[in-house]
């Protein structure tokens, strides 16, 4: 009898503890989400301006300013705008994975932009700005790579998706 009602009693202990914990694990509280990145909390670069015989690339890295934690998208936010006597659109590849990036004042994310120079003046396009979209709506509008117009093949513009490290082709050393 008293065998039984220490292993009844030894039963009812480790039910409540198990309870008890589950309880605390459910009351404990949630990680607190990171917002989207804004404009206003984020700076941006160009560099690593590459140039070949008709090849031409350069990267953007975005740095959150200092204490910001925000989130984007993996794939680019970038559109490009031509002078406006140019009716057509400029083509845009862009690739990504569709995943969510953290971007941290400590771990900047860049992209590289890449395009080729047009071989004849029919295979020609022009691209005057460049605009950076966040994922809260806020954009920023800039010249491309250089003030002015720039000549393009008509075929368009390639954008990398965003990859964690300082650009210039260097990886994030920790």
């Amino acid at each position: 009898m008293r065998r039984r009602t220490r292993a009844t009693a030894v039963a009812a202990a480790l039910a409540a503890m198990i309870l008890t914990g589950t309880a605390m694990a459910s009351a404990s509280p949630a990680k607190p989400s990171v917002r989207p990145c804004s404009t206003s909390n984020v700076s941006f670069y160009f560099g690593g301006y590459s140039y070949g015989l008709s090849h031409r690339s350069f990267d953007v890295t975005l740095l959150a300013h200092d204490g910001i934690t925000c989130t984007l998208s993996d794939t680019p936010l970038i559109t490009f705008s031509s002078p406006p006597d140019q009716t057509g659109k400029i083509p845009v590849t862009v690739n990504g994975r569709g995943g969510t990036l953290v971007l941290r004042s400590d771990s900047p994310l860049h992209t590289t932009i890449a395009y080729s120079v047009p071989d004849a003046p029919e295979n020609k396009a022009q691209i005057s700005g460049l605009k950076l979209a966040m994922p809260d709506g806020s954009s920023r509008a800039t010249s491309f790579l250089f003030p002015g117009t720039t000549d393009i093949y008509k075929g368009g513009v390639y954008i990398t998706s965003w990859t964690t490290g300082l650009g210039l082709g260097q990886e994030e050393q920790r």
